[in-house]
């Protein structure tokens, strides 16, 4: 008899509860998403991608959608990291790799300027790592500003319990913590079709008939490298030396201006492209003035002089592929510099370097003028060609030191001048010929002002070549824009597009304690299930446990 309301109670939850509704309430709270945090959104960098002679280099992917991790955790597979710039070195960098994470996010300081030397150095190294070879690790920069720092600390607290001291306490602080998902979507990145580069040229035509002068060509490559393109912004390299040869031409212009002090020789000014992708546009300009038959400029050149990293320092170096004769324009040039630059306190030394037939790549762009055999040198502050002082995402404006480009620039001019004109210069300079600060603070906020990677400046109307274009025509004459495309049927050189990107972030639960609310819920099911079929067994089990008590005290 005590079996009969047992089981009309469970008949009645039964009609009351039907089951489906018993079972249809966990799997939405299982499928249901969790509550997350508003999303943060911020612009991101990526990492260069290109090829240059059919070797790729640089980042092969550029999608995300993954959990992020810090350095610090142990299991990075399958994960975005984030990183500090000045915590990452190339052995983490190539550990990220071989344990088959899927993106990196680096984090720049808000101020570059302060990193110290050493922090620098790395930096470049770090940079060198990612561009030397090609990886499927998609690789991001962003600045670090509050927002990201509050993410980076959460994400860090929650990568801390992978090297909890057990398992329990792993999966309790993993429960505790919340993490983030990034996302970058779009579309896959794909090479840039008819990408162009161009060179901006110019020309002073000395006193006489042109095609019988000799010649010197001055030489800068505008475009700007880094690891990304994005923030390429070359305030040094080679910013400062577009900023030298502009203000020698605008020197030179005052001179050839009149015909009391216009020379016997002509100056030719190349603004040239690719300077990173192995001097296409130092290539280009000999193809143009020495393969066709209707170019004289190069049939007699004294020297072709290049500019390239010349802010900073109190030593310049004259790098050469062969050492110039003593009785040679070249020779005399150097010996012009070095009187130069100890009037001004400062040091020019010459560089020997044989050029390196068996690489694909030349060190410095006088090599394409002396594989062509003309006499031609490059000046720079640096010593050797292998230093990530070229072509870093630490060079910008804010690092240039104006006082010492300023120095560096009336070394060249004071040189140039003594050259073309056989005599002391003092008196041309006393006329106003002086280079001044505020010339050369002007000049490379014009130059330095945006991102001058070469995939950035494609295409016949870019605003800042139509700039440059238009500061080299007041200066100088026949001034002309010559496009560049690689070869189609076997590119050189080759972009790829997505260099910026807007990246989500997520505050997610982790994996865990989707893991630990599912069990929680299957326990849930199994409770209602007990209880509904066996509510009768365990009715009749309490009424016989609790009966002789009540007789006893009846």
């Amino acid at each position: 008899m005590w079996s009969d309301p047992a089981n009309e109670l469970v008949e009645m939850l039964r009609n009351s509860v039907p089951y489906y509704l018993v079972v249809a309430l966990p799997i939405l709270i299982m499928i249901s998403p969790m509550p997350v945090d508003a999303a943060a959104e911020f612009t991101v960098y990526r990492l260069q991608q290109y090829d240059i002679h059919g070797s790729p280099h640089g980042s092969r992917n550029s999608l995300v959608n993954v959990e992020a991790r810090t350095l610090d955790a142990s299991a990075l597979g399958r994960r975005c990291v984030l990183a500090r710039l000045t915590d990452l070195t190339p052995a983490h960098y190539h550990r990220l790799i071989s344990q088959g994470a899927s993106a990196l996010l680096v984090l720049l300081p808000p101020e570059l300027k302060s990193l110290s030397e050493e922090q620098r150095k790395l930096v470049h190294d770090v940079e060198a790592a990612m561009l030397e070879t090609e990886t499927s690790l998609a690789v991001y920069f962003t600045t670090e500003t509050e927002e990201m720092t509050e993410i980076y600390e959460s994400v860090r607290t929650a990568a801390n319990t992978d090297s909890a001291g057990s398992a329990a306490a792993a999966l309790a602080g993993s429960l505790s913590s919340s993490g983030y998902q990034v996302l970058v979507s779009g579309s896959q990145s794909k090479v840039t079709t008819d990408l162009s580069i161009a060179n901006i040229q110019g020309k002073l035509s000395g006193h006489g008939v042109e095609e019988q002068l000799p010649t010197i060509v001055l030489v800068a490559h505008y475009d700007a490298f880094g690891a990304a393109p994005e923030l390429s912004f070359g305030g040094d390299s080679n910013g400062s030396g577009v900023v030298v040869l502009l203000e020698l031409a605008r020197l030179l212009h005052r001179l050839y201006s009149s015909h009391r002090t216009r020379p016997r020789i002509n100056v030719a000014f190349l603004l040239s492209a690719g300077g990173y992708i192995n001097y296409q546009g130092s290539k280009r300009f000999l193809e143009d003035h020495l393969d066709a038959t209707d170019s004289a400029l190069l049939s007699e050149t004294h020297f072709a002089l290049c500019l390239d990293t010349l802010a900073n320092g109190d030593t310049l170096h004259l790098h050469v592929s062969k050492k110039p004769k003593e009785t040679s324009a070249g020779h005399n040039f150097f010996q012009a510099l070095e009187e130069a630059g100890a009037s001004l306190g400062r040091k020019v030394v010459m560089v020997h370097k044989k050029i390196n037939l068996q690489e694909d790549t030349q060190a410095w762009e006088h090599e394409k003028f002396s594989m062509r055999r003309l006499p031609a040198f490059t000046l720079s502050r640096l010593p050797s060609h292998r230093t990530g002082e070229r072509g870093s995402v630490l060079d910008t404006h804010n690092v240039v030191d104006v006082a010492s480009l300023t120095a560096n620039t009336q070394i060249v001019s004071q040189a140039l001048l003594k050259h073309i004109y056989n005599a002391s210069v003092e008196d041309l300079l006393d006329n106003g010929l002086a280079v001044k600060e505020e010339n050369i603070r002007s000049w490379l906020e014009l130059v330095s002002s945006q991102p001058r990677s070469p995939q950035l400046l494609s295409g016949k109307s870019n605003p800042f070549v139509g700039n440059l274009h238009h500061v080299l025509s007041r200066f100088t004459s026949e001034a002309k824009v010559t496009h560049i495309r690689a070869d189609k049927r076997d590119p050189e050189w080759a972009f790829y597009d997505v260099t910026k990107a807007v990246m989500s972030a997520y505050s997610v639960k982790p994996a865990a304690f989707d893991f630990v609310l599912t069990l929680a819920i299957i326990a849930y099911l199994g409770v209602i299930y007990a209880f509904l079929q066996y509510f009768p067994l365990m009715y009749n089990l309490m009424v016989r446990l609790l009966a002789p008590q009540k007789s006893k005290i009846l």
